[in-house]
């Protein structure tokens, strides 16, 4: 739960760049990764949120992917009190963790209520509801669903009915499909295979913003210093997509 953000660059992938209809500029891809009993993943979140306002949501397509921050996590969870214990040690050093955190949170209309808390949960089933409300155009609206369940009314995340309901209540499908197909397993796979992308990329701090498939900033950067970068990107790619036409206008002329 290193909150200390941290820029890196990753392998360059092929881009295809797209521009929004609105100003024609090029639309930034943005893959955020995160956990939801991660507490500078919401933090995260938030910030890139305050981000985005600030730049023009319709230049930015932000894309959510999972992260298992304790995999070690069985799937009917463990007592909270226990793995703070396990993570920080004594009820001091767990105060000393906990309390830069509140503050953090505080700064961006997050009121942590860790005392609520008493399961920290297996986050799997939370990512596959995830999955669903991406293709359902609703990830946004889920993950402060399940943050929002998790961190201030102290829910257990892991729990199938708890997820089904936050489904319901985001709009992603009713409570009783949704219910069904966590049961059945559906997607189970293709998240596993996600969260096997993400690791194989080498992140080890939440959150983590992979930008235009080119750069990275890990930990919960402030939304001036988002700004800065994704403007920097959306320049790069403005200015890589004026050499292309230009290349482009050369090879008809020859």
């Amino acid at each position: 739960m290193n909150d200390a953000p941290e820029k890196t660059t990753e392998q360059s992938a092929e881009l295809t760049v797209e521009t929004s209809a609105e100003n024609k500029k090029p639309v930034v891809e943005v893959d955020v990764i995160l956990d939801f009993i991660c507490p500078w993943s919401y933090i995260g979140m938030r910030r890139l949120e305050t981000t985005l306002d600030m730049l023009g949501r319709e230049n930015f397509k932000v894309i959510y992917y999972p992260y298992l921050m304790a995999a070690d996590i069985p799937p009917g969870g463990i007592p909270r009190k226990e793995w703070l214990a396990k993570t920080y040690g004594s009820k001091e050093q767990i105060a000393k963790a906990l309390e830069p955190i509140k503050v953090a949170g505080l700064q961006d209309r997050i009121e942590f209520n860790f005392d609520a808390i008493e399961v920290m949960p297996s986050t799997f089933d939370a990512h596959r509801i995830m999955r669903w409300a991406r293709e359902a155009g609703k990830q946004q609206e889920m993950a402060e669903k399940l943050f929002s369940l998790f961190f201030i009314e102290g829910e257990d995340i892991g729990e199938p009915d708890v997820l089904a309901r936050a489904a319901a209540d985001v709009g992603v499908m009713d409570a009783f499909r949704a219910q069904k197909m966590l049961e059945s397993g559906t997607d189970a796979d293709e998240v596993w295979d996600e969260i096997m992308e993400v690791k194989q990329l080498g992140v080890k701090r939440l959150p983590a913003f992979i930008i235009a498939r080119k750069y990275a900033i890990l930990g919960a950067e402030d939304p001036i210093t988002l700004a800065k970068t994704l403007q920097a990107v959306q320049a790069e790619l403005e200015l890589d997509a004026e050499e292309a036409a230009k290349g482009q206008g050369g090879e008809q002329q020859g």
